[in-house]
């Protein structure tokens, strides 16, 4: 009689035990992949899994092709980022600005965009490997007490550079291993200003017109145009748009400087009926604003806290004002 096998339950967060987010190995080890960062890689492995959804819920267009929808604010909370960079990610990611591995169609009126998600592999024959080089011929002068592979000077110089750590460089590593990074991670695959200001002035320019795009798109553009002119419409978006693209750690609002990722926090959250109060405010004050630009930051900054405020007061006014 065969002994009887008992087995265990599932319990708790157990049942989640192997569920698993695949990223293809290619992208790991393919040459056409080494200037992509590694959280692009993550999230491509994310837009992968999201397709056995597509599948269910029947998401094809008319040539049976296969979208997605994931939008903005879920890439940011499943990467525990912001906003900025889970734009500059999916732009890592995307046709034209990126490597080409996602396309993202616009649907506008508040509705996610639609993401096609592509194949990471092509038909292309890849090139054979170049052949080893020749090995050249020993040296017959070397002395016959050393090896061909090294001299003894080398042994020794060798020697006396690891034996013991220099003075002036840190633990982990040597001054001299400081140029290993340069070479892998060549300065176009940094594209966060902030990290690396010295990035390429295309990429820059890149940001800046999908940024201008966005605040447009979603700030009520065409509207703020019609009601208060191409000229004011067009300066609120730049300035929203200069702040959001800065690479200034800090920026002036109120007379202080304050971090600059927390006045994006705050820009990110406006919409058109805070820039349509900025812009009834300017246009009500009497007094002479010296500096429009300061005035204006600190009125969009300030926006969001006082809004509700300013129409509070605007009601008991037509009610008890008269």
């Amino acid at each position: 009689m065969e002994p009887t096998v008992s087995f265990d339950y599932f319990y708790g967060g157990q049942s989640d035990a192997f569920s698993y987010y695949r990223i293809p190995r290619l992208l790991i080890t393919g040459q056409q992949f080494k200037g992509l960062s590694t959280d692009a890689k993550l999230l491509y492995g994310l837009l992968l899994d999201r397709m056995g959804l597509s599948s269910r819920n029947g998401w094809y267009d008319e040539q049976g092709r296969v979208y997605i929808y994931y939008p903005l604010d879920e890439v940011q909370a499943d990467l525990n980022c912001g906003h900025d960079k889970a734009t500059k990610l999916l732009s890592e990611l995307d046709t034209g600005k990126g490597i080409g591995l996602i396309e993202r169609v616009k649907q506008g009126q508040g509705r996610p965009a639609k993401i096609y998600v592509k194949q990471f592999t092509t038909t292309e024959i890849p090139q054979p490997p170049a052949p080893p080089p020749e090995p050249e011929e020993p040296n017959p002068r070397l002395p016959k007490s050393s090896g061909q592979d090294f001299r003894k000077t080398e042994v020794l110089t060798a020697e006396s550079q690891t034996s013991r750590l220099r003075k002036t460089g840190s633990a982990d590593c040597g001054k001299s291993d400081g140029s290993y990074n340069n070479i892998i991670y060549p300065e176009i695959s940094y594209l966060d200003p902030s990290i690396h200001p010295s990035q390429s002035i295309a990429i820059r320019q890149m940001d800046r017109r999908e940024c201008w795009e966005e605040v447009k798109e979603n700030r009520g553009y065409e509207q703020l145009k019609v009601q208060y002119g191409r000229e004011d419409a067009d300066a609120i978006l730049t300035l929203l748009t200069d702040t959001l693209c800065s690479a200034s750690p800090t920026i002036r609002i109120g007379g202080g400087e304050l971090p600059i990722e927390a006045v994006k926090d705050r820009f990110w959250q406006l919409d058109q009926s805070h820039i349509e109060y900025v812009l009834d405010s300017m246009r009500e004050t009497t007094t002479k604003i010296r500096n429009i630009r300061g005035y204006l930051l600190t009125a969009l900054y300030n926006a969001p806290a006082t809004i509700g405020h300013h129409f509070q007061a605007e009601v008991q006014h037509d009610l008890y004002g008269q």
